[in-house]
């Protein structure tokens, strides 16, 4: 059922058939009866419409105690119909980002309910509160780009993919702050200092590299000082980085590169240069990070860095980590990245340009 929720495939279908009650005074005479001329549960379960579980519940119920009622409950009541619960479950379908609080007065704002109430009744069907993906907006221009591109290249195997060089640029910070940050403290200690993560303006600085992978080999990492033009994106990337790797290989198997939509890229006088030193490149959608496996590199390096103890102090102790982290980064995991590649086009006619897990 995760997956439908995660999808979105009419999950409001799935609560209303999980707090069906099915009327089992009215089913068990036919039921035990049907049972009793020879028929199978599955048999009656087909016959009357029910699961074949929910036949064969009734009729052993039914021999043991010559009844299907209920037993009386002890414990304390459900201070809510399951009326009032699908009505729940059409209220959070329409406002799925509402908190407990929220809900709960828009749901029965006459009646004294908890937050927890709320949840338990989310919880019932499969849903809870988890925190919310943000990625960028994906108009519906971009998902046909995205599906367009995805089409094209849908059959490609190995050989066509390994040929893509890969390039991306990322910057990060001294001092990453975590909104979802939390500590272990005792009650009336939030102000102690051992329980403060201290804020730096601006994250404390940045480090901007850039880094380029390919399926066979991958370039030395630039740091980038300051900020990135074309001119400067000629002088310090493709001029020292790129065009030198691409002529090492006979014309015929020259590799294709591939850079974002980023407005340093895409200047006049980067195409002009790109064309110049018959540099093939490969056309591509915006908006789709997830497309480039180079992404994830990042996304580890990030990870990796925060976990560092003792962690980096400065600038420079930053850039060196990161470079650190670029030759430690092997063949084989980039292989693992660029060698899902038909997993990645694929997901994304799936959703039909859509938002990916990538």
């Amino acid at each position: 059922m995760a997956q439908n929720l995660i999808f979105d495939k009419d999950w409001y279908s799935i609560a209303m058939m999980k707090t069906a009650k099915c009327d089992s005074e009215a089913l068990a005479p036919c039921g035990v009866h049907e049972h009793s001329a020879g028929m199978t549960c599955r048999a009656i379960g087909r016959q009357l419409g029910y699961q074949t579980s929910v036949i064969s519940r009734l009729i052993t119920k039914h021999a043991e105690t010559n009844t299907v009622k209920d037993r009386p409950r002890s414990g304390r009541p459900r201070v809510t119909t399951q009326r009032e619960d699908r009505a729940l479950y059409r209220l959070v379908r329409q406002q799925r980002f509402g908190s407990s609080s929220h809900l709960k007065r828009q749901w029965l704002p006459n009646r004294h309910l908890s937050t927890k109430t709320v949840r338990n009744r989310l919880r019932a069907i499969g849903l809870r509160a988890r925190r919310v993906i943000k990625r960028p907006l994906l108009t519906d221009h971009h998902k046909r780009l995205r599906l367009a591109w995805c089409l094209a290249r849908q059959h490609w195997n190995l050989r066509n993919w390994r040929k893509i060089h890969w390039s991306d640029e990322s910057r990060f910070l001294l001092h990453v702050t975590d909104g979802r940050a939390r500590v272990w403290r005792q009650t009336n200690t939030a102000y102690a200092a051992r329980n403060i993560i201290p804020s730096v303006p601006h994250g404390g600085g940045s480090v901007m590299v850039w880094g380029c992978i390919s399926h066979d080999c991958k370039l030395d990492l630039v740091t980038i000082r300051g900020h990135l033009t074309g001119d400067r994106y000629i002088r310090e990337v493709l001029q020292p980085a790129v065009v030198p790797h691409v002529d090492v290989h006979p014309l015929a198997t020259r590799p294709v590169f591939m850079d974002d939509n980023a407005r340093p890229h895409r200047s006049r006088a980067v195409a002009a240069y790109l064309q110049q030193e018959a540099v093939t490149t490969l056309p591509w959608p915006a908006m789709s990070a997830d497309l480039n496996p180079l992404e994830h590199v990042w996304d580890l390096f990030g990870r990796r860095i925060q976990s560092l103890d003792p962690p980096v102090q400065n600038l420079h102790e930053l850039e060196a980590a990161l470079h650190r982290e670029w030759k430690q980064l092997t063949i084989q995991h980039i292989r693992r990245l660029t060698g899902g590649m038909r997993r990645r086009v694929q997901a994304v006619i799936n959703v039909q340009g859509g938002y990916t897990r990538y």
